[in-house]
């Protein structure tokens, strides 16, 4: 007796069919499982999004309630056809090792229905037979949590169906894997849907003005948040917009929020809707000290797709002096995702300990992505040429010692050559190379932006440097939106802005503005920190999906 178990997959027609042989009591156990893939589905699974956004508008994820909420809410869950061809078997009995995962069925449908009464036609099966009907049935399934948003939750479900004949009895059974779509960081040289930025606590009424008619040639939304703390409008430190998902299917199934880590961050909440989820993947820390800004989401990001990583890798910034990184708990929620496994850079150099201070990516121009660092040597070769004091009289000797000390530390992390290492795979205690290598990166495809930072007032008496800041805007911050470089100005010498125009054209931008980001500067942030995106995440995402995790990991 056999039993087939027919996929489709969110937003798309038929996907997968699964064909599984179900064997009677007492027959040998073959459980064989056969794919017939039509879309790019994969051996012996299905692949399911976590249903989190809220597409009925009521202020809850979806999958907090117990119904379908709409046509739309019925795009995020997937049907499962089931087809028997022994007309002995009348009903299949469904079940999930997996509590993540339930059942919905139909009730009075009619198949070729796509509004909302055809959504109201579902109800839990709530552990009932599921009667087939010329040896047919369907289910919808729906997932109601992250990878690894619960302790001991993989990701991974084993689904089992059962057939019954009518008096009851068992006639066969098959089993079939679910698997959750991860969610993944976009990469910032992705398409902008929109811009975020924030008003009310600094005097940033003509950045806003000036961003609004930029993006608005452009046709890309600016959301202007009213910040109700001076920490909002660090718009960047709020959240991190990722997305989730099916792979195969065309993009975005979701876009998923991870929501703020500062206790201050009220805006995240706001965006939950339809086809938005939120994703509270940890709770604030005390942090203080160097360490204070640690869990900001400027810490964070996403390297571009590359041949060995197509999906990029999470970088996150870590102070190698005292060991404390980005939040664990989200390094190590990134991690299970089995996606884009995190790595780690040094920022201990820095007084904001963010890696955006020190890595961005823009396409190139051959749409492969280049990779751009501060150079603190061209930065101190053109503060002197432009005159400014700190680069002259009493202070000039330990300004030129720390600029020389950052740009050895910046070549250390980048290719592992040091004494200490200075980036290194999350939860590997044995140094793994510099970043390069992590990324397998090559190293032409590195532009160096010329930026001085300006030490603490007395160094390290070994020379090392902790606390350092950017005496004009840090070029390396800048906001990339749809082929358009917007970096800040606040203090950079004219031959600084030439140099930087002309690296970020060879580094694929087509156009280049550079905006005043003064109010942002003094408050030793810019451009990049400032503002956040939501963006496409790419065209296609990858086709494997892990069935398990990896090595437990932590930063």
């Amino acid at each position: 007796m056999k039993l087939t178990m027919i996929s489709q997959g969110p937003r798309q027609p038929l996907i997968l069919v699964l064909l599984l042989v179900l064997t009677a009591p007492g027959a040998a156990a073959e459980n064989v499982l056969r794919l017939q893939a039509r879309d790019g589905g994969r051996d012996g699974r299905v692949v399911l999004i976590a249903n989190l956004d809220d597409d009925d508008r009521d202020g809850l994820p979806d999958a907090a309630d117990n119904v379908i909420n709409g046509v739309t809410d019925l795009l995020d869950t997937t049907p499962l056809v089931i087809e028997a061809d022994d007309p002995a078997v009348t009903a299949v009995r469904l079940t999930s090792d997996s509590d993540a995962i339930r059942f919905f069925r139909p009730v009075g449908r009619s198949s070729d229905r796509k509004d909302d009464a055809e959504a109201a036609a579902w109800e839990p099966l709530a552990g009932r037979p599921l009667p087939l009907v010329a040896g047919r049935g369907e289910v919808r399934l729906e997932c109601r949590q992250w990878i690894a948003a619960e302790p001991g939750w993989n990701g991974c479900g084993r689904i089992e169906a059962v057939g019954l004949e009518a008096a009851g009895n068992e006639r066969g059974r098959g089993l079939i894997e679910a698997v959750v779509a991860p969610v993944r960081l976009v990469a910032e040289t992705a398409a902008v849907r929109q811009v975020f930025v924030a008003a009310g606590r600094y005097d940033n009424a003509e950045f806003v003005t000036g961003l609004r008619e930029l993006l608005g040639a452009m046709d890309v939304p600016l959301v202007v948040h009213q910040a109700g703390s001076w920490q909002e409008m660090w718009m960047q430190d709020t959240m991190e917009l990722a997305a989730t998902a099916v792979p195969g299917r065309q993009p975005v199934a979701m876009t998923v929020v991870l929501a703020g880590l500062r206790g201050k961050d009220p805006f995240p909440e706001t965006l939950l809707g339809p086809d938005v989820a939120i994703a509270r993947v940890a709770e604030p820390r005390p942090l203080a000290g160097g360490d204070a800004w640690a869990d900001w989401y400027g810490n964070l990001t996403v390297s571009p797709a590359t041949e060995a990583w197509p999906e990029g890798r999470v970088i996150y910034g870590r102070n190698s002096v005292t060991g404390d990184g980005f939040h664990p708990e989200v390094v190590r929620f990134l991690a299970a995702q089995r996606a884009q496994p995190p790595i780690w850079i040094d920022t201990s150099w820095l007084l904001i300990k963010h890696v955006d201070e020190i890595v961005a990516f823009l396409p190139g121009r051959d749409g492969k992505g280049v990779m751009l660092v501060p150079d603190p040597l061209a930065g101190l070769e053109a503060a002197r040429a432009a005159g400014l004091p700190v680069a002259s009289g009493p202070a000039g000797g330990a300004f030129a010692s720390a600029n020389r000390r950052i740009a050895a530390m910046i070549d250390e992390m980048l290719t592992g050559r040091g004494e200490v290492p200075l980036a290194g795979d999350a939860g590997k205690p044995a140094p793994s190379g510099g970043l390069l290598a992590l990324l397998d990166w090559d190293p032409a495809r590195v532009i160096r932006l010329p930026v001085a930072f300006e030490p603490p007032d007395d160094l390290a008496a070994d020379g090392a440097v902790q606390g350092a800041t950017a005496i004009w805007s840090n070029p390396v911050n800048m906001l990339f939106v749809n082929g358009t470089v917007i970096c800040g100005r606040a203090g950079m010498p004219a031959g600084v802005i030439d140099a930087c125009r002309h690296a970020f054209e060879a580094a694929g931008g087509e156009r280049v503005v550079f905006v005043d980001d003064a109010c942002y500067q003094r408050a030793k942030g810019n451009v990049h920190c400032a503002t956040n995106t939501r963006r496409e995440p790419p065209a296609e995402v990858a086709e494997e999906i892990p069935r398990a995790p990896s090595a437990t990991v932590g930063p």
